[in-house]
Parts: structure tokens; sequence; C-alpha cells
């Protein structure tokens, strides 16, 4: 299951007047923590659940906590800290060893779920927004969702910010940013382009593969989650999603389509490009696009992890991209490389 809130709702939407719902929000956190604040997750009256809000090891006693929610009809506010030795996290011997703050409200047409339907709406269009929600004080709680350059600290999301806990009058209200998944385009339907559609589709992306060649891009090749155009690279103009492209690979293997693919993306440049093959064959695909350069391009394509195979150069290729759309280095986390 991805995590996603577009994968999250979109499973939801037709279960929630089949089921009582409580939404979990991660509204504050210390320390380590595997999730961080504006974390979302739906916990049902039958013990579905949907979503994270740790690596696990919070979720059961949660569902407990959101089975009395939906007796009472009143939102909640929890607290784990693994350093407290009264707190259940710090009995079980369970957490990242900081600590995690959680409110649970009760979902109902009576309080429009919160926005919810509206949030899905605007991420299934692809409109980056800001969802408000108030924090449980025994008043029904209120939500609102904003476009994002409309919304209050707008600047500070526009920064990075993963979400904002204000105070607002007498009530505290969390503000979380939303966007659709990247979208990617893969240019190029080889045998190496199967995994990196695999794996891209694994971590919730929208994937598009364009490819001209009847012998290419087979839909029994591909995952059903893809989905694949047989049109020449400068015909991927026309397409609805294009102006949208987060990313693309540049991956035909025959530097005609190459450079074609490459002039059109340099009219209008995703955030990450990048064109597979060695270092001395980018030059002559630039060159054959009319390109003196195009700034920001990754060719070689990926980060340097000692691939050969099409799956480790998949997971190379996308974790660079990773990297790039999320801000990112790739560093080693532990300074072991």
């Amino acid at each position: 299951m991805n995590h996603h809130p577009l994968h999250l709702l979109k499973q939801w939407i037709p279960l929630k007047d089949a089921r009582q719902w409580v939404l979990g929000s991660v509204y504050r956190t210390s320390g380590s923590a595997y999730r961080k604040a504006g974390a979302l997750m739906l916990f049902s009256d039958l013990g579905e659940q949907l979503g994270l809000l740790s690596g696990g090891c919070l979720e059961s006693d949660i569902q407990r906590q959101a089975m009395k929610v939906m007796q009472q009809g009143v939102g909640c506010q929890l607290e784990y800290d693994s350093q407290d030795e009264d707190n259940v996290v710090y009995q079980l011997g369970i957490g990242c060893g900081g600590t995690v703050h959680v409110m649970l409200q009760p979902l109902s047409a009576q309080n429009d779920y919160l926005q919810l339907q509206a949030l899905y709406q605007a991420l299934c269009e692809r409109r980056p927004v800001v969802h408000g929600l108030t924090l449980p004080d025994g008043i029904p709680p209120q939500a609102q969702l904003w476009a994002l350059d409309d919304a209050p600290h707008a600047a500070e999301f526009n920064r990075g910010a993963r979400a904002v806990l204000e105070e607002q009058g007498n009530r505290s209200r969390l503000l979380t940013p939303h966007s659709a998944p990247p979208l990617l385009a893969i240019f190029g339907a080889g045998v190496d382009a199967r995994p990196l559609t695999h794996l891209a589709l694994q971590l919730g992306w929208q994937v598009e593969l364009i490819d001209p060649r009847p012998s290419h891009g087979r839909a029994t090749q591909f995952p059903p989650g893809c989905r694949i155009h047989r049109v020449r690279p400068d015909a991927a103009r026309n397409l609805p999603w294009f102006s949208q492209l987060d990313a693309a690979i540049v991956m035909h293997h025959q530097q005609a389509l190459d450079a074609e693919a490459l002039a059109l993306l340099a009219t209008s440049p995703p955030r990450y490009c990048a064109l597979l093959g060695p270092g001395h064959r980018r030059q002559q695909v630039l060159t054959d696009a009319g390109l003196d350069a195009f700034p920001g391009l990754a060719g070689p394509a990926g980060l340097a992890l000692g691939a050969e195979l099409p799956e480790g150069i998949a997971l190379s290729i996308l974790a660079e991209c990773h990297a790039r759309l999320f801000a990112g280095d790739g560093h080693s986390l532990s300074g072991v490389l």
C-alpha cells in the first residue's frame, strides 16, 4: 500500500459512509519520530487502517483510542513519549526515542468529512493545497482547504515547511500542505524501462510511458498503473499532462529519438530531467537536439550505487530523482560512505 494521502483517500472515499471513521493526524513531534507533523491516517470501526502515523509501533494503541472516539463522538489528543516511564510507548519498549503528539477527530457527513473529499479532488486535479484542522478541544472541529498560494503561512510552505501548528484565538489548528505525487514521464519503453516503471509506481508516482515503436512498450510487459502512449517524443507536448511534468527520463537507446525528446523537454524543463547513457554520448545527443546546453540535465543518469543490472540502475536513477524533487542531497545518513 502506498501511504500518500491521494492513495489513502482513494481507498477511503467508497467506504466513507459504510463504516464509522476517525481521522488521525500527527500535529507535533520532538526528538526522533518516524512520521512528522502533518502525517494522517484513517481508522474504521471494523479495525481497518489506512496509512501510518509511526513505523507500526503506535497504530494498535491509536486504533483502540479511535474506537473510543467513535463511541463518544468527541475528538481527543494523544501523547506518546518514549522517555516517560508512565507512557505506553516506554512501557512496551517501542518507538524511536522521541515524542509524538496525535489528534483524533470523528469523520461524518455532519462535519463535511473534515474537507477530506475536497482534498482528494484537489490532489486528483494536481492542485497544491493546504488543509487546516483545529485540534480537539471539546468543540466541534473546524476544517478548511485553501489553494497553496492563498493559504496562511504560504511563504513558509513554499520554502518547504511540512506543517504549521498555530494559535487561532483560543483554539489551535494544524495547517498541512499537500500536493499530488510526482508525475514522471519515461521516454523509451525498452527492457530497462520495466523496473523503472515498477519502482516508480511502488513509490506512488504517476507514470507516463512514451514510445512510438511497435516493438516497445507492450501492455503485457508493464504494470497496469503505467499509461503507455504510442507517439513520437515531440507529440507528447499535446498530451494533457505534459505541462504538469515533475520529472522525465530519456532512455530510447536510439540517438534520434533521444534528441527529439530532449529538444521537447528543453522548451519547459521539469524539475528533474535525465538522459540514460555514458557521458560522451550526452553532448552528441544535445548537438542532434540543436542544444548547446541543458542546465540541470542528469546525464549520465543516477547516483553512483555500483549498479550494473536494470533493477539497480532503476534504483540509482529514481534515488537521484527523488532527491531532486524532495530537496535531498543523497548523502549517507550514517556517514559510512
